[in-house]
């Protein structure tokens, strides 16, 4: 059994206000190739496949054209999961129809865990091929961890007791239905698992604090392969292979162009059998640049941009130029502008982001954060200045307090997702 491991695709996504669209066409139409080419037989997609819980409708309309164009492969499924950023009523809505394309979706938790085991027969054959435990991204009523007057380390342990439940219920449900044939197991998970490269990144976390939510050796011994979506740079799971993150199909910011993407092709022989994986790199259709230094460096790079060639990629680059100087620099972004406008009227590139950063150190005094547009911002960046404002808080109280906002916030996402 051959399956192709995906996550984190963000339809949808906006990078400083300007559509992703295009790429996401391109990557789409890259991926149903490698899906020919290569005789995916199951394509997994491990949460995230939207940006925001109410999409556009063109980001809606992509989902459902891809899916459509993969019905005219050779790819016999396709197992989709929820993520943080999906609404699970979305997803859900048309779930039931969608079975008879064989896309099985599981927007979120059912009830009965029996109900996310998803079996993938043989062709013309009433023989099991492969089974799937899909695991959405498990949400505060999935786990029911809130319990009024409950300190820190005790809600870290509920939501990691609950998320260990889950995985070994569904383990049993599936070891219980998959009793009568030796086809192979494999689960998904949309979740921060210790040992992930990102464990600092405090965007990884989207459960109670800054601590694992759970282990490599948390998941049963039971799954062949387990299909991980959430963090957006590609790794195996606890030093584990069989345990990855494919990472997300397009860099979303700046940061992640740095890395590459990728797509895992898996390839499954047997029940209890180590599972055979191929990294597949994912192209890039337009590149993302960061460009920073004094401002005559900038414009020697930028210069240098407006006369190159695109190389394979069709999509006119963006940029992030970030100038050190210590003066203000009027008309910066019309005289870098001018820099990358060629000969015919067209451009090398397009500047996303201009900013000017102090090349001296800032008093250390000061708590004040440094400028930075909105875009930028998450609440939890805003809680923290909030934090460091004119009422500053006790370090040691941050982790009980960002606690407890991060579950605020995961309850507002959830009613938002219920509508």
């Amino acid at each position: 059994m051959r399956i192709l491991h995906t996550s984190d695709w963000h339809l949808g996504h906006r990078l400083y206000d300007r559509d992703r669209s295009e790429e996401h066409a391109a990557v789409f139409d890259w991926l149903l190739e490698v899906i020919d080419r290569e005789g995916v037989e199951v394509l997994i997609m491990a949460g995230d496949v939207f940006d925001t819980m109410n999409p556009s409708n063109t980001a809606r309309g992509m989902y459902y054209d891809f899916l459509g164009r993969l019905r005219r492969t050779n790819c016999r499924a396709a197992v989709i999961v929820g993520g943080n950023h999906d609404s699970p009523s979305l997803l859900d809505a048309p779930a039931e129809l969608m079975k008879y394309l064989d896309v099985h979706v599981i927007g979120g938790a059912r009830p009965q865990v029996a109900d996310q085991l998803v079996r993938i027969p043989r062709d013309d054959t009433s023989e099991t091929a492969l089974w799937v435990a899909a695991v959405p991204y498990l949400r505060d009523r999935d786990l029911s961890y809130s319990v009024a007057g409950e300190g820190v380390e005790d809600r870290i342990l509920r939501v990691r007791t609950a998320i260990r439940e889950h995985y070994r219920n569904i383990g049993e449900a599936i070891t219980a239905a998959s009793a009568d044939d030796a086809a192979p197991i494999i689960a998904t998970g949309h979740l921060f698992a210790a040992g992930s490269v990102d464990a600092d990144d405090k965007a990884s976390h989207i459960y109670l604090a800054d601590k694992q939510n759970i282990e490599a050796r948390d998941f049963p011994e039971i799954f062949d392969y387990v299909a991980l979506g959430h963090i957006h740079r590609a790794q195996r799971v606890g030093g584990l292979d069989n345990i990855r993150y494919s990472g997300s199909l397009i860099p979303l910011t700046f940061g992640e162009a740095a890395g590459l993407q990728q797509v895992l092709l898996v390839d499954l022989p047997g029940r209890g059998t180590a599972p055979e994986i191929t990294k597949i790199p994912v192209p890039r259709h337009r590149q993302l640049t960061t460009v920073r230094g004094e401002l005559a460096s900038v414009k020697q790079a930028l210069g240098q941009l407006a006369v190159e060639p695109r190389l394979d990629q069709h999509l006119l680059p963006w940029l992030d130029v970030r100038v050190l100087s210590d003066h203000p620099l009027p008309f910066l972004r019309e005289d870098l502008l001018e820099l990358l406008t060629r000969e015919d009227g067209t451009r090398g590139a397009d500047i996303l982001r201009l900013s000017v950063e102090r090349r001296r150190e800032e008093d250390e005094s000061s708590t004040m954060l440094p400028a930075r547009d909105l875009e930028e911002l998450d609440p939890e960046d805003v809680f923290y200045a909030l934090c460091q404002g004119n009422a500053p808080v006790q370090r040691e109280d941050y982790p009980e307090l960002l606690a407890s906002f991060r579950e605020l916030l995961n309850w507002m996402n959830d009613k938002s997702a219920e509508q």
